[in-house]
């Protein structure tokens, strides 16, 4: 380290008073003609992390325990994310403070020291992983050659690209570029050519993109193969050994009438005096995929399905997630079994983990059971089948109507589902209702879920627990602040609990501004994630809690059943025990990224058929909902399809309008015209462009009140 830069180290920390650079030069005697050096210096300094920069300025020493790495995520807003491999909150970097960091790239993070008492804040100080390898983006030609611009606007806005392999390439092109390694950020990053997906706009490039862009794979590594080859049959006589054969129950599926993977049956008999024999059964996918396997190393690579608008992106190969894991329709299958002995109130007495084997008596949608449930003329389900269903519906109830009074809170946002035609291109968006018959699913399976983290813990296990942090008491300060400019007065007095959070969700059922208030409260809430220690469930106001239900489809429920297995086989030894609470973290939060970066990449597909679908209704009117105000104008989220677009204040009424930002709304300066979040609006459509992913709406009272007085204007003229 500079001798002058050791002397700034040491006086900033022996005054522990922050300082801006003209004063620190004046403290140490720096004389004009130096100054200049050292202001570099100190630049330096705070880009390497050894100094940090704070509110006007003022700097002050970094100190060991301030540093973090992490993996970044960047908005498309432009600030960043970054999960530290630390336990601790996520770390907030703004735009300026990202560097030249990438979305995706393993960072060094240096806390800024005025925010350690709020959310956390930081600069990003060193790149460790510089090379992120595909990007995809269109080509542009110039004179100097051809460069790419990505279509994640998350990545550096130009390219360098080479094209070595002299592919077939033409001005506006989508293709993807595998970058070369970055050695100096100040120069624009480079790469070459990889593939080329085809001409923009061509069907199925743009979801072709977002595959490679997030890092996705929809092929399975080589290694798989033997493995795959070596699986003959879904059960066999070896298989069978020490399993509690209930193919004889009546046992069904209930899933999405589009779904190819079915995970999770259920069951339930009468045992007498008003008490049932309850079972939930879950494929037993790791009795295929074995630990440290390769099949069990993919698996853990992606982390999780993805689930894109026109196609599934599955976490292991289709022979098993299609078909040998499947609980089909009249095949055995092996499943892992969760029996429970419970009474009309939904007490639970007797209850046990079983390794098993069952052939599912229907495979049945969620619209058939609501149907019969509904008594609705037509339905095919009759006999054992139709008594199960009658069975579980007051079951499902009971325990919905317990965990809800325990304070768990209850999230009815809906989710727009894309019909496409065979080519990709959006035939409708509607948004479903949710249906009792998915809720009695969504009970059993919590149910399950929370009994197997009983289960585990109570055993003393190592265990990968779902857990979901208290909120952030800021945060939701500034939720009931909002809540009071919408009308509603709440009072957090004392500790946040779920219950009175759930007082708000109940306040604004079936009331217009319902979802609304439902996604501000949910954006106001801690993300979920997945960590060796138990801190409980706030959301669902559990104490204990792991997934369970889904090997097929994430790999921290493939997990659970694998230690689970190894308790009820009395095969966890020491050695196992140590293996696990060694790699348990860094799977948990391997995991926690890539369910991120899926729900980012679904999110996305969704609104680029969004997008697409509005393209072709330029000038349609449609009711909407402010969901963002800023400087600029208003953000509204339309009913039934959900596409977000935006209204600029520049379009209304040749009124100049302020923004109030503490309390959500903007406010005419001639008129006194109030537009705040949650107010209904009705829109035209005007533009929709595709490569940026947006949509220009105007007011379509505006609209039409001008169009109204351009005709007045008009006939007075005659």
């Amino acid at each position: 380290m500079d001798k002058t830069l050791e002397k700034v180290v040491e006086y900033l920390s022996a005054t522990h008073n922050p300082l801006k650079i003209r004063e620190l030069s004046r403290k140490l005697g720096i004389k004009p003609a130096e100054y200049r050096n050292f202001r570099r210096m100190i630049k330096d300094a705070v880009d390497e992390g050894i100094l940090v920069r704070g509110r006007g300025g003022k700097l002050t020493v970094s100190h060991k325990e301030d540093f973090y790495t992490g993996k970044l995520f960047v908005s498309r807003a432009g600030h960043g994310f970054v999960i530290a491999d630390q336990e601790m909150e996520d770390i907030f970097v703004s735009q300026r403070d990202l560097g030249s960091a990438i979305h995706g790239e393993k960072v060094e993070v240096v806390l800024k020291p005025l925010t350690r008492s709020r959310s956390r804040e930081g600069k990003i100080v060193r790149v460790l992983e510089r090379e992120k390898g595909r990007i995809v983006g269109k080509v542009l030609t110039s004179r100097y050659g051809m460069s790419l611009r990505p279509t994640d606007p998350r990545f550096p806005e130009k390219i360098e690209i080479e094209n070595p392999r002299k592919l077939a390439v033409k001005k506006d092109m989508i293709v993807s570029v595998r970058l070369y390694p970055w050695e100096a950020s100040y120069l624009p990053p480079r790469g070459h050519i990889e593939e080329v997906l085809g001409m923009e706009g061509s069907p199925g490039v743009d979801i072709d993109s977002l595959i490679i862009s997030h890092g996705l794979s929809s092929e399975f590594d080589k290694r798989v193969r033997p493995e795959l080859t070596a699986i003959k049959k879904a059960v066999t006589k070896a298989s069978l050994t020490n399993r509690l054969d209930l193919r004889n129950l009546t046992v069904v599926t209930i899933d999405p009438a589009d779904a190819k993977d079915h995970d999770d049956a259920v069951s339930i008999e009468d045992n007498g005096n008003d008490r049932f024999r309850l079972g939930v059964h879950i494929a037993d996918v790791s009795h295929f995929v074995k630990y440290e396997s390769a099949l069990d190393s993919e698996a853990l690579l992606r982390g999780n399905s993805v689930y894109l608008v026109d196609r599934v992106l599955p976490m292991l190969p289709e022979k098993l997630s299609a078909d040998i894991c499947s609980l089909h329709e009249k095949k055995d299958r092996l499943t892992v079994s969760f029996l429970a002995e419970i009474d009309t109130d939904c007490n639970v007495y007797e209850w046990e983990f079983r390794e098993s084997v069952i052939a599912s008596s229907a495979s049945l949608n969620y619209e058939q059971v609501q149907d019969y449930l509904d008594g609705r003329g037509g339905s095919s389900i009759n006999g054992n089948i139709g008594s199960t269903l009658k069975k579980l519906r007051p079951i499902a109830r009971a325990l919905r109507e317990k965990r809800l009074k325990n304070g768990s809170l209850d999230f009815d946002l809906p989710e727009p589902k894309v019909v496409l035609d065979a080519r990709g291109r959006v035939l409708d968006i509607f948004t479903p209702k949710r249906l009792e018959s998915h809720q009695i699913i969504e009970e059993l399976m919590l149910l399950a879920n929370r009994h197997a983290a009983i289960f585990l813990q109570g055993a003393g296990a190592p265990a990968l627990f779902r857990v979901h942090a208290k909120p952030d008491k800021e945060k939701i300060e500034n939720f009931v602040e909002l809540m009071k400019e919408m009308g509603f007065k709440f009072s957090f007095k004392g500790e946040i609990t779920p219950i009175k959070l759930q007082r708000v969700l109940n306040a604004v059922k079936d009331k217009p501004e319902e979802q609304f208030v439902e996604e501000i409260l949910l954006r106001s809430l801690a993300k979920a994630a997945y960590q060796p220690e138990n801190i409980g469930h706030f959301g669902l106001a559990f104490s204990n809690y792991v997934h369970f239900t889904s090997p097929i489809r994430r790999y921290p429920d493939l997990l659970i059943h694998r230690i689970l297995k190894m308790l009820l086989n009395k095969r966890l030894g020491p050695n196992m025990v140590s293996s696990l609470k060694a790699t348990l973290k860094k799977i948990g939060q391997h995991c926690t990224e890539t369910e991120m970066a899926a729900d980012q990449a679904e999110r996305e597909s969704l609104k680029i058929k969004q997008l697409e679908y509005l393209q072709e209704r330029v000038g349609g009117i449609y009711d909407g909902i402010i969901s963002g105000v800023i400087r600029a104008g208003l953000f509204v989220e339309l009913q039934g399809s959900m596409v977000e677009g935006f209204i600029p204040f520049s379009t209304i009424n040749d009124d100049y309008f302020t923004l109030d930002e503490g309390k959500f709304r903007a406010i005419g300066k001639r008129s006194k015209k109030m537009f705040k979040l949650g107010d209904r609006i009705r829109i035209i459509v005007v533009k929709v462009d595709l490569e940026n992913r947006r949509a220009d709406f105007v007011i379509a009272d505006n609209r039409e009140n001008k169009l109204e007085r351009s005709a007045k204007r008009r006939r007075s003229r005659k």
